[in-house]
This record gives C-alpha cells, structure tokens and sequence, in this order.
C-alpha cells in the first residue's frame, strides 16, 4: 500500500496526538501486548522509534544508499543487526522474543528502514494508537485499510524490541472500541 507525504504526516501526528473519532476508519486492526516495563516507558520507546522513521521517511531519499538516519533513537540502532553499540537488555530480550516466536533474524536497520519508504508498496498498516484496554496491557491500534491479513513483520519487530513479551493479533475492531480506551 502506498503512503503518500499527506498520509505519512498524518500518521506520524497520531504518534504524538490521540486521533479524533470522526477521523476514525469504520473498522481498524489492534494487537494485544503484553509487556515487560512500565507502560508509560513502553509508549516513549515506541513512539520515539515511530516519529523518528516517519520523519525520515517524508524527508529521506531511499535511493541514496546513505540516507540519514541520526533521527533514529540510538538503542534502536543498536539492535539491529547492523546498527552497532552496546544492545540495551530490553531490546536485547525483545530481539531473543522475536527470534524464538517467529523463527526470524534480527533485521537490519536500514532493511527495517526501507519498509516505510513511500514509494513501496510494502507495509500494509498506518499507525492509530497506543491505548489501555481495561483488561491491563497495552494495546496497539493500526489502520490496515479493513483488511484481516497484510504484512506486519517490521512492526512484529518493533513491537518486541520495545520491550513486549508477548504479542497477540492482529484483530479486527469497530473503531467504536478503540474510542472506548485510553491513550497511553
């Protein structure tokens, strides 16, 4: 799915501001988490790593095989395969998380990078919100345009290296229950 300029800075805006309803899809998709820290800690984490790429990516040539990536939190540099530097134990635990759920190799920067270039047609789900269901937890929302499968995997990672233990989903929702939360 392509996310144009407009789209990217839209999104990027959620990262920081709770969505308004009225801007709401009918239907969006959540992940349940289950997380080691604390969740105010969880949301810095993920919403530093989400406003850092989404930056770049309205900005960044991705052609140019050396784009910035300064704006890029340095723990999260550091996980990646290539990234370089001592590897906070979170991200450590959550690298090992991601690895033994999904069979897969901790991904690189710039390869997890290129996933929110605008011109490929690769991630299929636009950041919405980070919320409190009731139940404890955190939970992620993401617009996946109503659609039950799309690719995730770079977020799969990000998920874990923030710091969850465990990641369910994703779940489709009327976007009357992601009203219904808390921001976290």
């Amino acid at each position: 799915m392509l996310h144009g300029i407009g789209e990217l800075r839209l999104e990027r805006s959620h990262t920081s501001e709770r969505p308004d309803f009225s801007s709401a899809p009918p239907v969006l998709s959540h992940f349940d988490l289950a997380v080691e820290v604390p969740a105010a800690e969880y949301a810095v984490r993920i919403r530093s790593v989400m406003n850092a790429v989404l930056t770049l990516a309205m900005s960044a040539d991705f052609e140019d095989d050396d784009f910035p990536v300064d704006g890029i939190p340095a723990w999260f540099g550091a996980v990646c395969r290539e990234g370089g530097g001592p590897v906070e134990r979170f991200a450590r635990m959550g690298s090992a998380c991601y690895a033994e759920k999904t069979g897969g190799e901790p991904w690189g920067l710039r390869g997890w990078l290129y996933r929110f270039d605008p011109e490929v047609e690769v991630r299929g789900w636009s950041w919405w919100d980070l919320t409190s269901p009731s139940n404890g937890g955190l939970r992620l929302w993401v617009d996946a345009w109503g659609e039950s499968f799309f690719a995730w995997e770079e977020l799969r990672w990000l998920l874990y290296v923030c710091g969850a233990r465990e990641v369910e989903g994703p779940i489709l929702r009327r976007s009357e229950v992601w009203a219904a939360e808390d921001s976290v």
